[in-house]
């Protein structure tokens, strides 16, 4: 009996990984997305990218990159060996904010595994999810959005479910966020010591790091870094975010080309800057990075 419950669920494996959609979503309104498929010789996967928008395209088959060829919607994988299919890529296109509230649009047909960030509330939902565990949320098949906001703009929260012939219409919600006797409060304060300080802001750029305490794990799976990267960016911020681009190649062992090419990559991504000091270049984190517990 133990040895036929193996050979069922053997069975059943395929089926299970057939196709998956996950969408990790940062708090800053990038979302990750992965798509599992299982794949054989011979055949042409296609792959949709309902998005126009993203970065960090990923292209796996048991986890070794390998080539691709871009349609009109999305791409085409000829594999040369069956196995596990793994693509992935970043973007800012499936989110968007109104006021307080997020909402990221699930346009996939598949179920979908959506990771909302940490700290964050459901407040909207298009449809019934099948689970949800945590900040893990898995929804239907179709086009879905979930809508959130952070813990820290919530006071009370009540959800409101229609059913209409036994069939879920909508889902809605309602939130009682601060009274505006508070928020005025807040900003007179805010105001009053900007004052106080004398920080001029009138003519000034001020540039907010979209990445503070991150660590190094969530930073590399957010864009993919490979373990040089890694590396690059581990170095740096041991040496108290600043150093050479000649220590970064002598240390570790990194050939000049191939060190640029990294540190100009890090910098696309804005997680580093480049500056020229006394005709040397230097990177300079623009990130703090959270030792892992």
């Amino acid at each position: 009996m133990k040895r036929l419950a193996i050979i069922v669920l053997f069975l059943l494996l395929p089926q299970v990984l057939a196709y998956n959609v996950t969408v990790k979503v940062f708090s800053d309104g990038y979302a990750l997305i992965k798509i599992v498929r299982n794949v054989s010789v011979g055949e042409n996967v296609s792959v949709s990218l309902p998005i126009q928008d993203f970065t960090n395209l990923s292209v796996k088959i048991n986890g070794r990159e390998v080539s691709f060829v871009f349609t009109n919607n999305g791409i085409v994988v000829y594999p040369g060996e069956p196995g596990i299919l793994e693509v992935s890529y970043l973007t800012p296109d499936l989110t968007s904010k109104e006021g307080k509230v997020w909402r990221v649009n699930l346009p996939f047909n598949e179920t979908k595994v959506v990771i909302l960030p940490q700290d964050s509330v459901i407040v909207g939902l298009s449809g019934i999810p099948l689970s949800i565990s945590g900040n893990s949320v898995v929804m239907p098949k179709g086009e879905q959005y979930i809508e959130y906001i952070f813990e820290h703009n919530v006071a009370t929260r009540t959800v409101t479910i229609t059913v209409t012939q036994s069939k879920v219409n909508t889902i809605t919600t309602t939130v009682v966020r601060e009274s505006d006797d508070t928020s005025r409060t807040s900003l007179a304060l805010f105001l009053g010591l900007l004052i106080g300080l004398g920080v001029g802001i009138i003519g000034k750029k001020i540039r907010l790091r979209k990445l503070r305490g991150i660590t190094l794990e969530e930073l590399s799976e957010k864009f993919n870094l490979n373990e040089d990267e890694k590396a690059v960016i581990m170095y740096i911020a041991d040496h108290g975010g600043k150093v050479r681009q000649a220590d970064i190649r002598n240390e570790l062992g990194i050939p000049r080309t191939t060190a640029w090419r990294i540190l100009k990559r890090l910098e696309s991504f804005d997680i580093l800057k480049l500056e020229k000091i006394n005709n040397e270049t230097w990177a300079v984190l623009n990130i703090e990075i959270k030792k892992e517990e």
